[in-house]
């Protein structure tokens, strides 16, 4: 079947998906899994360590700061070497630091474990995408973008399962002698996943780093500031927005309702079936609102639940409020890595996503200290309706940029 003369439907594009794109879904499956446990308990881990919320707020910004400093020169870095091998070298990174910060609680050893998960993350969060974009045809690109976050939340939803029931688990066995070494065991268990995700990526094809004459870190190869710029700041409002809640959720459920860590695993899972059901859709919801009005609609859909979240005086009303959300938002985020990808050039893809991830990280980290004073603050519902108010500026931002002033755009 010729795509030039036939046009393919869902399912057909889907069968396209080559061997290469099906190993980054595995990848990204193991370690959504491993990170699925840890974004249950770990940061009730550290708490029941004896560390306070505001002190999780600053310790969780470490790495963003770091892979924000570092994504520009990491995105730079990328687009003249193999991503392949960036991306292998980075989770070998990344498994040292969480295998440091899942086994002491020394603080020292924390800041470090914390430094290099940020330097393995800045350079891995460079080379996903364009790696993808670069092994995949336009026939299947966004079908290999939605599957792949789709089976991403659905083995993040495995992994919330499995960190809402591991702690009690262990310490039903007699393994465990209290909650925190409880909660220690079964984040040991998510290095399992972590480490196969790392081996998925050995089986990837080498992509050819664009050839010069002289390895320069320039931005001779950025063609397309404008738009990188505008996409950037969007970008960066909306991470500032996520910084002050997203890592806190846990937190949130656990001091507003007294939420256990089973009652969260279970939201936790919910949630994340659901926003997998949306993004096994978002291919065609896209063939009907074109990108553009599936990112713009969809992330307007969800600012109302986020409101209905920090309002909430009930979890079941919180968890709805919870899921939709990240339901609508979801389904918009894929669209917009491809959305990104394709108004670039193949020779500036990583160094874009670098600038992308510099001002999303940075913004995230300041959140996060921001949204861990709150909590120590007793504010518990502070950070979602400012989150709410930096999301609405976001879409606005991006409505105006791309959608009110498109005919100026040149590669959309």
């Amino acid at each position: 079947m010729s795509s030039g003369s036939v046009r393919l439907n869902y399912f057909d594009k889907v069968r396209l998906i080559n061997r290469d794109a099906r190993l980054t879904i595995v990848s990204w499956m193991f370690s959504a899994f491993a990170f699925g446990i840890s974004d249950v308990i770990f940061n009730l881990y550290l708490l029941e360590a004896g560390f306070s919320e505001d002190f999780l707020g600053f310790f969780l910004s470490i790495s963003m700061f770091i892979a924000g400093g570092l994504a520009i020169f990491a995105g730079l870095i990328a687009d003249r070497f193999s991503r392949k091998k960036i991306l292998l070298g980075g989770y070998i990174v990344i498994f040292i630091g969480v295998l440091i910060q899942y086994t002491t609680l020394e603080p020292l050893f924390l800041l470090l474990s914390q430094i290099l998960y940020g330097l393995g993350f800045g350079f891995t969060n460079v080379c996903w995408q364009p790696y993808t974009a670069h092994i995949t045809s336009n026939e299947e690109r966004v079908h290999v973008f939605s599957i792949r976050y789709a089976f991403f939340l659905i083995a993040s939803l495995l992994g919330s399962l499995a960190g809402g029931f591991l702690p009690t688990l262990w310490s039903r066995l007699g393994v465990a002698i209290d909650l925190l070494s409880a909660y220690r065991l079964s984040l040991w268990i998510a290095l399992i996943p972590l480490g196969l995700a790392a081996l998925s990526i050995i089986p990837l094809a080498v992509d050819k780093p664009i050839e010069v004459q002289k390895i320069s870190l320039k931005f001779s190869n950025i063609h397309n500031r404008g738009f990188i710029g505008k996409y950037t700041l969007a970008w960066a409002i909306s991470g500032f927005g996520a910084g002050l809640f997203i890592q806190f959720v846990n937190v949130f459920f656990n001091r507003a309702f007294q939420a256990d860590e089973i009652t969260i695993g279970i939201i936790f899972a919910i949630n994340t079936l659901v926003m997998a059901s949306g993004n096994f859709v978002s291919p065609a919801i896209v063939d009907r609102f074109g990108k553009l009005g599936t990112i713009i609609w969809f992330q307007a859909l969800s600012v109302p639940f986020l409101f209905l979240l920090s309002w909430s005086p009930m979890l079941s009303i919180a968890a709805i409020g919870f899921v939709m959300r990240a339901l609508f938002m979801n389904i918009a985020w894929p669209v917009m890595d491809v959305f990104f990808m394709e108004g670039l050039n193949k020779e500036e893809r990583s160094t874009a996503m670098g600038v992308i991830n510099a001002g999303d990280s940075l913004s995230r980290a300041f959140g996060l200290n921001i949204g861990g004073v709150l909590l120590a603050a007793g504010f518990l519902n502070l950070p979602f309706v400012l989150a709410g108010i930096l999301y609405s500026a976001s879409i606005v931002l991006f409505y105006l940029f791309f959608v009110k002033g498109r005919d100026s755009q040149t590669n959309l």
